[in-house]
């Protein structure tokens, strides 16, 4: 979708940016490595434009060897693809004259960055970074479809329809849940939400409270819910209240432990990055972006 427009868009960037130079992503984790060498080349600010996967790969790619490649430069974010959650959090404007026009003028802020240790498909020790929201159970496997469709109806109902399909053959599953040192329970869930920022999912409004500079992960335990009480709270998880559900709970915290006997797929801004058991940890404070 950018790449059909970009003629449009790089004409509209460039008359407020001035000069840039732009690469393209085709494949998985592109965007990583595209990133990657830029930082190693000195380039100090790495601007994705694309959807929440986008957004990711760009992410990962400012790290190499557990490590910033550079401390010092910063992440933009332009709107673009099936779901462009995390920018919602930073209220950027659709117009990308208006979006390029904060780029130009911010000031660099920090924001938290989690980092997931997890298994691969194959079962091999994986570990991956996200900026906006990880899940485990029911959003691993709404990922897998929606990566897997089409997404010809936009990110509201790509994402929707998503949801009514998955429920059909979904079954809840029993998780060890370790926050911190403060809560340790194996419970029968639908999802467990580890949000670093509010939005995921197309638009559903998950954790209203969370903050991307507070040094803390917003977790969502989404209980044992059947089919029907799902589809009667579908309007909760976009209008920002889920959290008065009785079979909801919320909490705060910097590590996030899961582990289960059943194989449960993992959802990291949108991409699959393995299954579990594993540990999602919040890193305060190390990225710089500009807003």
């Amino acid at each position: 979708m950018v790449l059909k427009s970009w003629s449009e868009i790089g004409k509209k960037l460039k008359d407020v940016l001035g000069n840039f130079s732009a690469e393209f992503t085709k494949d998985i984790l592109d965007a990583t490595v595209i990133t990657r060498r830029a930082l190693q080349e000195g380039y100090d600010t790495i601007v994705a434009l694309g959807g929440d996967g986008t957004l990711n790969e760009v992410v990962n790619g400012f790290f190499e060897n557990d490590r910033l490649i550079n401390p010092q430069a910063c992440l933009g974010v332009l709107i673009g693809g099936t779901g462009s959650d995390f920018a919602k959090t930073l209220e950027l404007p659709d117009c990308f004259e208006e979006a390029a026009d904060i780029l130009l003028r911010a000031e660099p802020k920090k924001c938290d960055v989690g980092l997931i240790r997890c298994l691969s498909g194959d079962g091999l020790p994986v570990q991956r970074y996200f900026i906006n929201i990880a899940d485990a159970g029911f959003g691993g496997l709404l990922v897998q479809r929606v990566n897997n469709s089409a997404k010809t109806l936009g990110p509201f109902f790509t994402y929707l329809i998503g949801v009514l399909r998955t429920l059909t053959i979904y079954k809840n599953i029993p998780i060890q849940i370790k926050v911190d040192e403060s809560f340790n329970q194996e419970l029968v869930v639908n999802s467990v939400v580890i949000a670093n920022a509010q939005y995921f999912g197309g638009g559903m409004w998950i954790a209203p409270q969370a903050k991307i500079d507070d040094g803390l992960f917003d977790i969502v335990i989404i209980g044992d819910i059947n089919r029907r009480e799902a589809l009667a709270s579908i309007y909760k998880i976009y209008n920002g209240t889920l959290a008065t559900h009785p079979k909801v709970t919320c909490m705060r915290g910097k590590k996030v432990v899961l582990s289960s006997a059943y194989e449960v797929l993992i959802d990291a801004d949108g991409e699959q990055p393995g299954k579990l058991p594993a540990t999602f940890e919040i890193l305060p404070g190390v990225l710089n972006y500009l807003c």
